[in-house]
C-alpha cells in the first residue's frame, strides 16, 4: 500500500499526484510525455509523405488475384456480390439467374477464374465484353433452354451494370460503413433484416462509436431511445444502464457479448467501444432466447473480427485532463487462398479525470484468428484482455450535490488508499457449418475472468463546520463465467410457408466471489482537505459473499414468411437455474433451484412502400436469492410485454424509420414485510409503458440521427401502500436526441466534415433520505466534432485524417442520481483531437 506523506496540500483538477506514480502503468513528465507524442506525430507525417509514391506505384499494378468468400445462394446475389469486390461490369437479365444457385467461392480467384467457379454446373458463363465489361451467356455445350437463348439475347441488348458497393449484402457481424444498419442478430440469433423484427432494435455501428468519439459502451448508447445511463464519472468504470427503466448491468440482467452472456458482475469492468464492431440494443422482454434477464431487454456487443480486406490503422489522440491515447486496428488475410484471416485491436490510454486525484488509465489488446477452409464452415477464435488503473467516483447524497455544494472536483478518498484496479480476460470461439443449403449448425463457447481490487472512502455526514465524517470499503473481487451456446438452423418450404427454424441449447456457469471489509477513517474538509491519513481496517469480519450459478436452457424458434409478405414469429424455451449463495459472515449457504416457460410471438406485414407494421408479445423472468420471514424461497420476478410498432424503410434507400408503443408487467417484486420490516414480502409489481422513435438515415451529404423516449415506470402493488402509484426514481419521463454529421464539399470545402449532436434528458423523480418525493432537473447537452482529410493538404497523405470532438460543448453542470444517496456529478467539457492513418 502506498504512503502519502502528511501534507496540505490543494488538489487541483486535471492534476494527476506525484503519488500515482506507483500505479502498475509506468509515467512519464507531462512535458516529456508530450515532447515524445509531438516528435511521433511528426515521423509519422514525414513517414507518410516518403512512402506516398510506392503506395501509389503499387496501387497502380492490380494484383492478378484477390481474396473472396462468397458462401452459397442464389446466383444472381453471388455474381453481383463477386463483381462488386472484383470492380468489374457485368450485364446480365435477372430472370436468366433466377432459380439458379452458386455453389460459392472461398479463397484467391482472378476475375475469369472467380466467374467459373461461381457459374460452376449452372450452363452458363461469363465473357469479357469489347468494353471490357462481363456478359453472362450459355455456355458451349450447355443444355439449349429457353433461360440459355435468353442469355445470348441480352448480352446484346442490355446496358452495362456497374455493381457498387450498395449492392454488399450487409453483415451483422461485419464492418459497416455510416450509422444505418438494416440487419441484426440479437432478436433471433440469425442474420434478419430489422425491418422483419417484431421487437424494437436499434444499432450504434463502429462509424457511430468513431465519430462521436464515444469512450464508453453508456457513450456510444447516448443517441439511442429509451436508454438512461448512470452519470459518466462512473460509467467510465463499469457498464451500468437502463433500457425502458429497466437495468442492465450484468450477464444476468442483459448484458451480453456476441451473442452470448458475458460478465457475472457489473464491478467486473467496462467494454472497450473501440474493440467493437457495433452495439445491438434489443428493447422488451428476451428471455425466450437468453433465459433470465431484465424485462428492459439486452445490450449485445458484437467483436471486431477478421477480415479478408486488408485493413490497418493507427490512431494518436490529446485531449484536456491529460488525456494521451493511442489505438490500433490491424487485419486481412494471412494466406493468399484467404482461408487464414486476423485482426488485433489495441488501446493504451493515460489521462486524469475532471475529479481530483482519479486517474482514467486503459490496456486492452484483443486478437482474433478465422479460419475459413470453405464456403460453408468457418471457425472464429476471439480473445481479449483488459487492465483498467482507476478510482471510484464515491456516489454522494441529493442535496449535497443538486445544490452544487460539493465542489464537482471534490475527492474524498485517499490517494494512498482509493483504487480500482481490474484485470479482465476472455476467450472463446464462433463455429457455423453450413451442411447444405438448407440446414446450419452453430457452436458458440468463452470463457471469461475478472479480478479487481475496489477501495475507496465514501461520504458520511457533513458537519455545520463543513467537516465530512467518511466511511471505509476495502472489496476483492473475482468472477468467472463460461458460455455456451449451441444451435441448428433449417430452412424449409411447407405449403406457401417458407420457414427459418432455430432449435438449440445454451449454458453459462458464473462464479462471483467478492470478499469486503469496513473500518473507520479521518473526517476531511470540504474546502481545505487534508490528506495522507490512511482508513484503520477491521479484517476480522468479512461481509462479503461467494454465488455460483449453473443456467441451463433449451430453445425452440420459427420465423415463417407467407408470400414475402407476412412474418411471423414463434418462440419458446425452457430454463432450469440452480445457484448457491455463502455468506462470509454468518457462513450460512443458501441453495436455490428456479425453472421457468418463457414464450414470445409476433406479426409483420412488409408492405411494397416499405412500410412494415408489426405486433409482438414477449416474456422475461428473474430469479431472486433469500426467503421471506416465514423461511419460504423467493420465486423469480415474471414480466410480460405487449408492444405494437411500425418501420419505413423505401426500397433503396439508406433510411430506417421506427416507431414503437409498449407495456411491461412485472410481478412477484419484493417490498418490506409489514409484519417485519427487516424481512421482504413477494408483492410488489411495476409496470413500464412508454413511446419510442427513432430515425437514421443518409441523404446525399447528410447522416443523421434522431430519437425520442418517453418513458412511465411506476411501482403498480407494495406492502408500502405510499409506494403505488409512485415513479421510478432516476427514470425521466422524456428523452430525446439529435445528432448530424455533413459533408462540406456541397458547400466548396472538400475533405471536411462536421457534425452537431444534442441530448435532452426532462427532470427525473428521485425519493429523499427523508422520505420526500422531489426532481432531479433536466439537461440539454450538446457535441460537436470537426474532422479534415490530409490528403486535400497532399495527395500523399492519403488515408490520414484530423478530427477534433467536444463532448457537452457548452461545460453545463449537471447531476445524475439513481437513489437519494447515489447522486454525481457529470461529465464537464471534454475535448479530444485524434489523428488518424488508415491503408
Amino acid at each position: 500500500m502506498t504512503t502519502t506523506s502528511r501534507s496540505t496540500p490543494q488538489p487541483l483538477a486535471g492534476r494527476r499526484p506525484a503519488s500515482l506514480q506507483t500505479l502498475a502503468f509506468p509515467r512519464l513528465p507531462a512535458r516529456t510525455l508530450d515532447r515524445a507524442l509531438r516528435t511521433a506525430l511528426r515521423s509519422l507525417a514525414t513517414g507518410l509523405l516518403a512512402a506516398a509514391p510506392m503506395a501509389s506505384v503499387q496501387a497502380q499494378a492490380p494484383a492478378a488475384r484477390t481474396v473472396f468468400a462468397i458462401p452459397a445462394g442464389p446466383l444472381d446475389g453471388a455474381l453481383t456480390e463477386f463483381a462488386r469486390r472484383a470492380g468489374v461490369l457485368l450485364s446480365f437479365d435477372p430472370a436468366v439467374a433466377d432459380g439458379r444457385r452458386s455453389p460459392g467461392l472461398a479463397g484467391a480467384y482472378s476475375v475469369p477464374e472467380g466467374f467459373a467457379a461461381l457459374l460452376a454446373g449452372t450452363g452458363l458463363q461469363a465473357t469479357l465484353r469489347a468494353d471490357g465489361g462481363y456478359a453472362l451467356l450459355a455456355a458451349p455445350g450447355a443444355p439449349n433452354t429457353p433461360a440459355a437463348r435468353g442469355a445470348a439475347a441480352s448480352a446484346a441488348t442490355l446496358p452495362q451494370v456497374v455493381v457498387t458497393g450498395a449492392a454488399q449484402r450487409e453483415s451483422p457481424t461485419g464492418p459497416l460503413a455510416g450509422v444505418v444498419a438494416t440487419r441484426a442478430a440479437s432478436a433471433f440469433k440469425t442474420d434478419t433484416p430489422i425491418r422483419e423484427t417484431p421487437q424494437s432494435v436499434s444499432v450504434a455501428t463502429a462509424d457511430q462509436i468513431e465519430v462521436t468519439k464515444s469512450q464508453s459502451l453508456s457513450d456510444a448508447l447516448e443517441y439511442t431511445p429509451g436508454v438512461v445511463s448512470q452519470a459518466s464519472t462512473f460509467n467510465r468504470m463499469v457498464d451500468d444502464v437502463r433500457v425502458r427503466g429497466f437495468n442492465l448491468a450484468n450477464a444476468n440482467t442483459g448484458m451480453l457479448r456476441d451473442g452470448m452472456k458475458y460478465q457475472p458482475s457489473v464491478y467486473d469492468g467496462s467494454q472497450e467501444p473501440y474493440g467493437l464492431e457495433r452495439i445491438e440494443v434489443l428493447r422488451g422482454a428476451a428471455s425466450v432466447l437468453y433465459g433470465q434477464l431484465s424485462p428492459g431487454g439486452i445490450i449485445n456487443a458484437v467483436s471486431k473480427r477478421p477480415t479478408l480486406d486488408p485493413l490497418r490503422e493507427l490512431t494518436a489522440d490529446i485531449g484536456n485532463h491529460d488525456r494521451r491515447q493511442v489505438t490500433g486496428d490491424f487485419g486481412g488475410p494471412l494466406t493468399e487462398d484467404g482461408v487464414w484471416s486476423y485482426r488485433v485491436t489495441g488501446l493504451l490510454r493515460e489521462a486524469n479525470t475532471s475529479v481530483d486525484y482519479i486517474n482514467d488509465d486503459k490496456r486492452y489488446i484483443a486478437p482474433a484468428l478465422t479460419w475459413r477452409p470453405s464456403a460453408r464452415t468457418s471457425l472464429t477464435m476471439l480473445a481479449s484482455y483488459q487492465e483498467m488503473r482507476t478510482r471510484f467516483v464515491a456516489p454522494a447524497r441529493y442535496d449535497y450535490t443538486v445544490n452544487g455544494r460539493i465542489p464537482r472536483s471534490f475527492f474524498i478518498g485517499e490517494p494512498g488508499y482509493d483504487r480500482y484496479d481490474s484485470d479482465v480476460f476472455s476467450a472463446g470461439y464462433l463455429f457455423e457449418h453450413a451442411l447444405n443449403d438448407q440446414v446450419k449448425i452453430r457452436h458458440n463457447l468463452r470463457y471469461f475472468n475478472s479480478s479487481a481490487k475496489f477501495n475507496y472512502l465514501s461520504y458520511g455526514t457533513l458537519s455545520a463546520a463543513n467537516i465530512f465524517s467518511r466511511g471505509v470499503v476495502n472489496r476483492t473481487e473475482q468472477s468467472d463465467g463460461l458460455a455456451a451456446d449451441t444451435s441448428m438452423e433449417i430452412n424449409f418450404r411447407t405449403g406457401g410457408l417458407d420457414h427459418k427454424l432455430l432449435a438449440g441449447f445454451d449454458y453459462f456457469r458464473s462464479t462471483y466471489d467478492t470478499h469486503r471489509y469496513a473500518g473507520t477513517a479521518s473526517p476531511l474538509s470540504l474546502y481545505n482537505p487534508v490528506y495522507g491519513s490512511l482508513p484503520a481496517l477491521n479484517k476480522g469480519i468479512d461481509n462479503g459473499t461467494r454465488t455460483e450459478s449453473d443456467q441451463l436452457g433449451i430453445y425452440l424458434q420459427d420465423q415463417m414468411k407467407l408470400s414475402d409478405k407476412w412474418v411471423f414469429v414463434l418462440g419458446g424455451r425452457q430454463d432450469w437455474v440452480d445457484s448457491t449463495s455463502t455468506n462470509y459472515r454468518t457462513r450460512l449457504d443458501t441453495d436455490a433451484k428456479d425453472h421457468a416457460f418463457t414464450g414470445r410471438a409476433g406479426l409483420v406485414y412488409l408492405a411494397d412502400n416499405g412500410l412494415a407494421p408489426y405486433a409482438s408479445f414477449g416474456q422475461s423472468f428473474v430469479p431472486q436469492a433469500g426467503s421471506d420471514r416465514l423461511g419460504n424461497r423467493f420465486q423469480p420476478t415474471e414480466s410480460d410485454q405487449y408492444e405494437l410498432g411500425i418501420r419505413y424503410q423505401p426500397a433503396g434507400s439508406s433510411t430506417l424509420l421506427s416507431g414503437s408503443v409498449y407495456e411491461i408487467k412485472q410481478k412477484n417484486g419484493l417490498s418490506a414485510d409489514p409484519v417485519d420490516t427487516t424481512f421482504s414480502v413477494q408483492t410488489a409489481g411495476l409496470r413500464s409503458r412508454g413511446v419510442e422513435l427513432e430515425a437514421r438515415t443518409r441523404l446525399d451529404r447528410l447522416e443523421l440521427i434522431a430519437n425520442y423516449a418517453y418513458t412511465d415506470v411506476r411501482t403498480t402493488a407494495s406492502s408500502v401502500p405510499a409506494d403505488i402509484g409512485q415513479r421510478t426514481n432516476g427514470v425521466p419521463f422524456h428523452t430525446a436526441s439529435v445528432w448530424g454529421r455533413y459533408d462540406l464539399a456541397g458547400m466548396g470545402v472538400p475533405g471536411m466534415q462536421a457534425g452537431l449532436g444534442a441530448r435532452y434528458l426532462s427532470e427525473s423523480p428521485i425519493t429523499t433520505s427523508a422520505g420526500k418525493a422531489t426532481n432531479i432537473p433536466g439537461r440539454l447537452l450538446f457535441d460537436a466534432m470537426l474532422s479534415y482529410d490530409l490528403q486535400r493538404v497532399d495527395p500523399r497523405l492519403r488515408g490520414a485524417l484530423v478530427r477534433l470532438n467536444a463532448r457537452n460543448l457548452l461545460g453545463r453542470e449537471y447531476v445524475q442520481c439513481t437513489v437519494a444517496t447515489g447522486c454525481r456529478y457529470g461529465e464537464p467539457r471534454s475535448v479530444i483531437a485524434t489523428v488518424s492513418y488508415r491503408w
